[in-house]
């Protein structure tokens, strides 16, 4: 492997690709498919089916240190298999409950198998195997979640109406163990040392890195859990996280029944694989503006499409605007996905990565907790989703705030 033309941590970037769109898409882009068809047969408001999604996201606001901590030190794959195990299981257990309180207890081992599978241990591959182009491979592989979107949005509406919603679960799942059990059992290598390699490009900052090597010492003493305690901008750089967790899911959960609410299934659906697709191209975009023009760049410019996103939402009832809305909200919801870890390494170095990124994710988990469940209680409570878009856009504008002034107070280490 290391003579081959093709660098290993490129095959590692297609399995996490592929991965994603399987294992991502189940437990936030499509999860609320499901909405109908459950409140229906159960008898319950759509909130309360949005507590299930709220338990399965939350469980990583608190296992997400945990689990980032053990998948950097502990056997890799061994977790990564016995997570995708009790994530595939736990959804066909959905399509056998038999009241939504059976939905609750299955949710929390759903979201362990959630957060254990996708967008931490991708992030680690990722700042493992690449030095140089790590904004290209992370937003390639997290353009994963953008094709499952698409995929799934399709194939899972005719499924729910033709077979119906337990069956759908259980083939779900299955396809969950058939498709990623073997990628990472066997292409997934957590580093790229255990095939005698090096990350990409590590040889061309060899320079670079041994001049850093002062600045690195620096930000250690400030990382997570150091005796120096939290520095300010670690707190704004978890007020982000936070919030960007929250205009993700409030999105991601709340638009799929609105869509369909205001303009039927066959077109809700085709709104929906729209920003789906349309993500796949903006985790790229937002990826390359990152590379290119840094973090404060990519922060202001995702933030942007999101405040747009929302405000235009306000006037989905038409159409076209709906699809422009999908447009926008494709391109800059990528900062739910891409940008978490990619402004944790612009902030920590790479020994304190996992352990910092941990605490990231856990406060996107926070957020994506709780955002469809607010978008949905504000409508219930109003008996309208307008509330809930402006509330989501003002929380839009504050992500990009609270991560510049974050990115800029670290930087006063160097």
């Amino acid at each position: 492997m290391k003579n081959s033309k093709v660098f290993y941590g490129w095959w590692i970037v297609l399995g996490a690709a592929i991965v994603l769109a399987v294992m991502g898409p189940a437990s936030v882009a499509v999860a609320n498919l499901f909405q109908l068809p459950v409140t229906e047969e159960f008898g319950i408001s759509n909130s309360q089916f949005a507590i299930s999604n709220s338990l399965v996201l939350g469980v990583g606001i608190f296992l997400s240190p945990f689990i980032s901590k053990k998948l950097a030190t502990g056997n890799f794959r061994l977790i990564y298999s016995i997570a995708v195990i009790v994530y595939a299981l736990a959804y066909m257990g959905f399509g056998l409950a038999q009241n939504i309180y059976v939905f609750y207890l299955l949710s929390l081992l759903v979201g362990f198998g959630y957060t254990t599978t996708t967008i931490i241990p991708v992030s680690m591959l990722m700042n493992n195997w690449f030095v140089k182009k790590r904004g290209l491979a992370l937003s390639l592989a997290l353009s994963g979640l953008g094709i499952g979107g698409v995929v799934f949005s399709q194939i899972l509406t005719p499924l729910i109406n033709n077979v119906g919603w337990r069956q759908t679960y259980i083939i779900y799942g299955v396809i969950m163990l058939v498709v990623t059990l073997p990628i990472v059992l066997f292409i997934f290598k957590p580093r790229p040392e255990l095939m005698n390699l090096k990350a990409y490009g590590t040889e061309k900052l060899n320079i670079s890195n041994k001049g850093d090597k002062e600045k690195n010492q620096a930000q250690r003493k400030q990382a997570i859990g150091a005796k120096t305690g939290i520095t300010p901008f670690f707190i704004l750089l978890m007020v982000g996280a936070v919030l960007v967790g929250l205009v993700n899911n409030g999105g991601l959960g709340q638009f799929p029944p609105v869509l369909n609410s205001l303009h039927g299934a066959t077109q809700g659906a085709f709104i929906i694989s729209i920003y789906s697709a349309v993500g796949i191209l903006g985790k790229l975009i937002l990826g390359n503006i990152n590379d290119r023009y840094g973090t404060v760049a990519s922060t202001i410019y995702a933030s942007i499409l999101l405040v747009l996103t929302y405000l235009v939402m306000i006037f989905a009832g038409n159409f076209v605007l709906a699809i422009v809305m999908a447009i926008l909200f494709g391109l800059g919801n990528a900062i739910g996905t891409v940008s978490p870890p990619l402004i944790t390494s612009a902030i920590y170095s790479a020994d304190d990565f996992p352990k910092a990124y941990g605490y990231v994710q856990s406060g996107v988990q926070l957020g994506m907790t709780v955002g469809s469940l607010v978008a949905a209680s504000i409508a219930d409570l109003t008996g309208t989703y307008t509330v809930s878009w402006v509330v989501l856009a003002i929380a839009s504008a504050l992500v990009g705030v609270s991560w510049i002034f974050a990115y800029q107070n670290s930087q006063k280490l160097k």
